[in-house]
């Protein structure tokens, strides 16, 4: 840990700058204008790696002497979580073991509390209206005539439940939903039939699908929330 503003003039951020001043022990977690630095091996696997800031303020984050840009986990929406926690590392900034992480650190944090891992896609999710029309090229095809919902997961992952589904008038959306006035009680079953134990599937936006129309006359929509494994 280093207190001043002349870290990143020194470049202290790199390795051949770390020499330039003296660095001690994590002292108060909360202290403002300060410099961190720690070594870390590289997350496993070939892809993207994400560094977790969740618990920092406001700065600027470098790897192996590689600016990441800058972080501000103070930001808040208006549901008052923060906008951004998790930010993007290229793989190829890393080495295998012994990665260098700097941080300036504006406004106080818990540098104890960083983490590094891979992005991981455990929640899908689909919606569409009996409004929307089909794909462009399934127009001709009898079979895609109608609007889908598609859900497919990464790789190597299938899907291992469905956490939400419904055909009729669900309200919200991926992020926070519940059904709505109209309801087919047998979405969460012919989504289950769907796709529990795939990679992808889809289902139709049609109360044939659904073995009754839970509201004629009214138009429908399908959103169905699942989970990865």
């Amino acid at each position: 840990m280093q207190i001043g503003l002349l870290g990143e003039q020194l470049g202290i951020y790199a390795q051949d700058g770390l020499e330039k001043v003296n660095w001690k022990s994590i002292g108060d977690p909360q202290q403002p204008l300060t410099w961190y630095k720690t070594l870390f091996d590289a997350p496993e696997g070939n892809g993207s790696a994400v560094l977790n800031l969740g618990s920092m303020g406001k700065g600027e984050a470098w790897i192996n002497g590689e600016n990441i840009g800058r972080y501000w986990i103070s930001f808040n929406t208006p549901k008052g979580r923060p906008s951004q926690t998790l930010y993007h590392v290229p793989r190829s900034f890393l080495k295998p073991s012994g990665n260098l992480l700097v941080l300036f650190e504006e406004i106080g944090g818990d540098p104890l509390q960083i983490s590094f891992g891979t992005p991981t896609i455990s929640r899908i999710c689909g919606s569409v209206s009996d409004k929307h029309l089909p794909p462009v090229w399934s127009l001709g095809k009898k079979r895609n005539s109608q609007s889908y919902v598609h859900l497919q997961c990464p790789r190597r992952r299938t899907i291992s439940s469905i956490e939400f589904a419904s055909f009729g008038t669900p309200l919200g959306g991926c992020a926070s939903y519940t059904t709505g006035s109209c309801h087919s009680v047998q979405s969460r079953n012919v989504a289950e039939e769907a796709c529990l134990g795939k990679n992808g599937c889809s289902m139709t936006v049609s109360a044939d699908k659904f073995g009754e129309d839970p509201c004629p006359g009214t138009s429908k929509s399908l959103l169905v929330v699942a989970n990865c494994s």
